[in-house]
């Protein structure tokens, strides 16, 4: 069982032999934190637990050709659906339920203790599918799946699993990390151990994409992929204003074969009368952000199909390293959706704090903790899931936090037939959330 983290006793993922949290915080850094560089430096640093990131950063030999041939790596090959395979996922409710569960997690392949507490944590609740967001650290590679996806142990840290065990399914989206390599870690080793599962844990329908629609009972749960489009190229990621030059490749668009998928799977749904079904949209990037900068292209992608504008929907993200439940608002020209940005699954998170009121922001986490026993100065935020519950057309949210797997914050979203959602919520007291306004 997993170290669980209290305010009067800040973890220690030294001794239980998880990666370093100190190097992972460095992802948080303004600029340079999300580009390749950096990644290859932590990863070469993570492979010396007992060494000064800093150090490793002179060790220059073993960082600097893995890097320059990221300048020269080939992308994996967008991969599709084969023939006869749709994308399109049926998940009952449990015969011996009348809920159906799902677990989800963003930014969580980390290695980390808390990626390992949250694991545990998402697996109480006896899911019956479970959601990655996307990314896994640092370059998404095949020994990096295994380690922080996979559970693979080595000689200098303890591998983390993703839950999956008694699970209906789990599948995962791609997130930036996975490109910095060029994503064949994804593509060729993580999708293998995705997909609806038989009952011995088998695959019986693999996610052979890094795109998915999941038809529940009465919810549309639909998987988009804004990784692809997002490793860029090394280090001019970290240029302001870079994010929006498309042919540099990072402002996180959808892949032109991706649209097509979509825009079949929307033919489908509508010939099959599931259309009308209310939906919860997932990604990596985040469409708007009141603390970084905002991924827009995929939402002017999504406000160009009338499938989306005609309806409210739940969206749910990672990219960020925290917690932010956003008002309800219109993204882009007619989009209309409940922006929530869920990227706190593994990640040192980022300390939050709005300087001015924010009346786009419903809540966010403020709450900071040690990041490490030996370091009670450096602070970071609370990790944590999410689990979803799907009861007859009611939606229910809750937020559940690293520390004893406690419920933060309840949303209940119910259809009204017209196309928006009734929404609802509520803060068990004590309410450690803060409100933006």
């Amino acid at each position: 069982m997993p170290e669980q983290m209290n305010l009067s006793a800040p973890p220690a993922s030294h001794k239980t032999k998880h990666k370093s949290r100190h190097i992972a915080k460095l992802s948080n850094l303004r600029l340079l934190g999300r580009t390749t560089l950096l990644a290859r430096v932590q990863q070469v640093a993570s492979r010396q637990p007992n060494l000064p990131p800093l150090i490793a950063f002179l060790e220059v030999w073993k960082w600097v050709i893995p890097y320059l041939c990221d300048f020269i790596h080939q992308n994996a090959p967008y991969q599709t659906y084969p023939g006869g395979k749709t994308g399109i996922f049926s998940i009952p409710t449990p015969a011996n339920k009348n809920e159906l569960r799902i677990a989800l997690a963003a930014d969580w392949g980390t290695g980390t203790l808390e990626a390992e507490t949250v694991a545990t944590n998402m697996a109480k609740c006896s899911p019956d599918v479970t959601l990655h967001l996307g990314d896994v650290y640092y370059m998404g590679e095949a020994h990096e799946i295994l380690e922080n996806c996979m559970g693979k142990t080595t000689d200098q840290h303890s591998g983390v699993r993703w839950p999956v065990r008694g699970c209906h399914g789990s599948f995962a989206l791609m997130g930036n990390h996975e490109m910095y390599s060029g994503g064949q870690g994804y593509f060729n080793d993580f999708l293998n151990h995705l997909g609806v599962f038989n009952r011995d844990g088998s695959i019986a329908d693999p996610q052979s994409a890094s795109y998915f629609c999941l038809e529940t009972e009465h919810w549309i749960v639909m998987g988009l992929d804004t990784g692809y489009h997002s490793g860029g190229i090394p280090l001019l990621t970290s240029i302001p204003g870079v994010n929006s030059i498309p042919f540099l490749n990072v402002d996180a668009r959808f892949d032109d074969k991706m649209l097509d998928w979509l825009r079949r799977t929307i033919d489908a749904l509508t010939a099959s009368g599931s259309a009308r079904k209310p939906l919860l949209l997932l990604s990596h990037h985040q469409p708007i952000s009141s603390f970084e900068h905002a991924f827009t292209k995929p939402a002017e992608q999504l406000a160009a199909l009338a499938f989306f504008r005609e309806r409210e929907f739940v969206w749910l993200y990672g990219h960020e390293h925290r917690m932010t439940v956003y008002e309800k608002q219109t993204i882009v020209d007619s989009l209309t959706a409940y922006p929530r940005c869920v990227g706190h699954g593994g990640m040192p998170v980022s300390v939050s704090e709005l300087k001015t009121p924010d009346p786009k922001v419903l809540y966010y986490d403020p709450r900071t903790h040690a990041i490490d026993e030996d370091d009670p100065t450096t602070k970071v935020g609370y990790n944590g899931h999410l689990e979803l519950t799907f009861k007859g057309t009611e939606l229910n949210i809750e937020y559940r936090d690293i520390l004893n797997n406690t419920v933060l914050l309840t949303e209940t979203f119910v259809p009204d037939g017209s196309g928006k959602l009734q929404f609802t919520h509520s803060t068990p007291p004590p309410n450690t959330l803060a409100p933006g306004h």
